[in-house]
């Protein structure tokens, strides 16, 4: 017998008053969908109720007995998936009910859930013990093989990792940072710098969670007993390489190889669990999974075309603005290194841009302990840094192995030449905090300090640095804590000393660096809840100056059932209304990542558009001061009524979530703007193409079919 928990039961009666409720005012499918919408928004909100409990309640409603009700409804497989995410809150009786009346959804919940991939659960090995006939034989048979080719990887991780593990953090970083560079051979075999700096990602955090407090302990001479050691035979090899550094970095490079092959392998369970086109078989010599139609490869390239045409965008932008600003004829910094300064420069506008337009940012970042941060020189400097790390690392590197072909030979030469000219030019560099602090004051000049901030600088610092030993205590309480990439914060405390890979920072994209610092590993930020506002009252601005009166954060008032909540826009010009509601984050790169978002942030924003909705044509019917600051002074004038979710990121741009179309906040700015020449690249835009969207001028029910039919995407490559 399943027995719940008083907090349980105390769920389940919600639910079961919740469906009660809802079924006398529409039907069961819909009442099980309301009671689903009440868990996914975690609900009951009782204070002391756990994930756990509300999974069990609902788990425990009858409703799930009702296979045609769970079949219709559009919900129901969410709700299973995240009820199986809590170990031992479903019965394994309905789990074995389901499987032989609602096999389809149990199927896909398993996927989603990806219980398949715990193979400690109880709840799974159970379960497949009780699943009968050919279709769950496959299945099962699909799911085995799926994690089978794991595990000759995880061998060779788990045999590399103690071959290696009386490595200290800073030996093991070493090690890393030389191999790096076989990756900026020209031509060398790599996906892209991002896969192969998300492989090395893993690797430190995993050494991190096996590093004891010695290994943050770092002084000078430690520090340099590591380098003698480990670093200096390699870059140095005086007669030869030890044979000590040899099996290291061998054993390194198995680590990097094994790793990245089985991180394939995990976006190949990703495109199993969260792909809707993906198909499984169990066939001798074919693939197990494979896609019935290309229309999800062929929505990820639209994607990915979007991000290069909106990288075209915002470039432009920063050119334009760049020339505005008078800098145009300005020289930045010394002659030799102008040009190169003059693109950190653009890139950085191009960000400033971007932040602010996007995301709301000021012009400065509030962070722990009470510093702040300016915005524009956050982001110059790290421009800055990428342009220094580019032209004084890896293009000299990548000279001396033209002449050698070595890549031991090339960081050699480079590190010579390093010594000749009194710096560090090794694979890492690092310096003390103090050092790193005043080389960092002179790219904070401005017109308010003229030779620098020092609380400035150390501000910035604070903005893009991990602390190695922080991240190693959460991981160790937390093991799946959200960690950042080696891009998003490319510098690393350990100790005193403040470290930089050439390698990473010399090529990474900073706009999406500095994006997912303040929106993913920042995301508990104080200064979130302003940003989210001037999001909002950034783009009633620019929908003001196309004609439209904007109403921001109007709250309708509470009917008899729920509160609908406040409405983040409400626009009208010439009888077109629009109800708007934004949702921000950041840039996502997987398709776990985006089917969360997809499940959790923009169902929610369509659940709430369907409740204001209703409420807002009520109080444009009975508020007399809405319609008159709307300019709507009779609501039989209005022709068209449209509700959108306008969301800051861009992988579901023109989704439609419940009936509701997904817009990109970015999409809407080109629009409103009428800028669409501008995601063209430059050599393309100074041709002079005329590519206006309103050559008439603007006019509400163009803008309206501008942006159902994402116009502005048509035509691009």
């Amino acid at each position: 017998m399943f027995e719940l928990g008083i907090k349980a039961n105390q769920c389940l009666q919600h639910y079961q008053a919740v469906f009660s409720y809802q079924r006398e005012l529409t039907n069961d499918i819909e009442a099980m969908d309301e009671c689903i919408h009440q868990f996914l928004d975690q609900r009951p909100a009782t204070k002391g109720l756990s994930g756990f409990d509300r999974a069990s309640g609902l788990a425990a409603a009858p409703f799930w007995r009702e296979a045609h009700i769970v079949k219709a409804s559009t919900l129901s497989t969410l709700a299973l998936s995240r009820i199986l995410g809590h170990e031992g809150a479903i019965s394994i009786d309905l789990l074995e009910h389901l499987a032989q009346f609602a096999p389809d959804n149990l199927r896909w919940a398993i996927r989603y859930s990806k219980l398949f991939t715990r193979i400690e659960s109880l709840t799974w090995n159970s379960l497949r013990q009780r699943l009968e006939g050919d279709e769950w034989r496959i299945f099962v048979g699909v799911c085995d093989r799926l994690l089978a080719q794991l595990e000759p990887f995880d061998q060779i991780i788990h045999s590399a990792e103690n071959q290696l593990a009386h490595l200290s953090l800073i030996e093991t970083l070493s090690y890393l940072s030389v191999i790096a560079y076989e990756q900026l051979i020209p031509g060398a075999p790599t996906n892209s710098e991002a896969n192969e700096w998300r492989v090395y990602s893993r690797i430190i955090s995993n050494k991190l969670k096996s590093c004891n407090q010695s290994d943050f302990n770092l002084n000078e001479a430690r520090l340099g007993q590591a380098l003698k050691r480990h670093l200096s035979p390699i870059i140095f090899p005086s007669p030869a390489i030890t044979d000590e550094c040899r099996n290291n970095l061998e054993a390194i490079a198995v680590l990097i190889a094994a790793t990245k092959e089985r991180m394939d392998y995990e976006d190949s369970i990703d495109w199993f669990c969260f792909d809707p086109e993906c198909r499984y078989q169990l066939k001798p010599g074919k693939s197990v999974i494979y896609n019935e139609t290309e229309n999800g490869h062929l929505a990820w390239q639209r994607t990915e075309s979007k991000f290069q045409a909106l990288w075209n965008y915002w470039m432009n932008r920063g050119m334009i603005e760049f020339i505005e600003r008078g800098m145009e004829d300005i020289q930045i910094g010394s002659k030799e290194n102008h040009e190169l300064n003059v693109q950190a420069y653009i890139k950085a506008i191009r960000s400033e841009l971007h932040l602010k337009e996007i995301f709301g940012l000021d012009d400065e970042i509030a962070l722990p302990e009470g510093l702040s941060a300016k915005l524009f020189q956050a982001l110059l400097s790290i421009e800055l840094h990428s342009v220094f790390f580019q032209s004084a690392y890896i293009k000299p590197f990548q000279d001396y192995f033209a002449s050698s072909g070595i890549v031991a030979k090339a960081l050699s030469r480079l590190a010579f030449r390093g010594l000749v000219e009194g710096e560090n030019r090794f694979p890492m560099t690092w310096s003390d905090e103090d050092a790193k602090v005043k080389r960092t004051t002179g790219w904070t000049v401005c017109d308010k300090y003229p030779k620098g901030s020092s609380l400035a600088a150390k501000a910035i610092l604070k903005f893009w640095t991990s602390d190695l030993k922080e991240l190693a205590n959460g991981l160790k309480e937390q093991p799946k804590l959200p960690l950042p990439t080696l891009y998003e914060r490319p510098f690393y405390k350990i100790g005193h000393y403040n470290f930089q890979f050439p390698w990473v920072v010399a090529q990474q994209n900073n706009l999406t660096a500095a994006v997912n610092n303040l929106r993913r590993i920042g995301a508990r930020r104080s200064g979130q809840i302003s940003e989210t506002r001037r999001i909002e009252w950034r783009l009633a601005n620019l929908l003001r100056k196309c004609g439209f009166a904007v109403e921001v954060g109007y709250q309708p008032e509470r009917s008899n059932q729920e509160d609908s909540g406040e409405v983040d826009l409400i626009c009208h010009c010439n009888g077109v209304i629009l109800l708007i509601e934004v949702k921000s984050g950041y840039l996502r790169s997987t398709r776990h990542e985006v089917w969360l978002h997809q499940t959790n942030t923009l169902r929610k924003a369509a659940r709430q558009l369907k409740r204001k909705k209703p409420a807002v044509l009520e109080a444009l019917a009975s508020d007399e001061q809405l319609r008159t600051r709307l300019g709507c002074n009779n609501v039989n004038t209005i022709e068209e009524f449209q509700a959108w979710i306008v969301d800051t990121s861009i992988e579901c741009d023109q989704q439609k979530i419940d009936g509701f179309l997904v817009v990109s906040l970015e999409a809407l700015q080109v629009i409103l703007r009428d800028e669409r020449q501008l995601l063209l690249p430059l050599d393309q835009l100074l041709e002079g193409m005329n590519d206006k969207l309103f050559p008439n001028g603007f006019c509400p029910k163009r803008f309206i079919e501008v942006v159902e039919t994402g116009e502005i995407w048509k035509g691009l490559n």
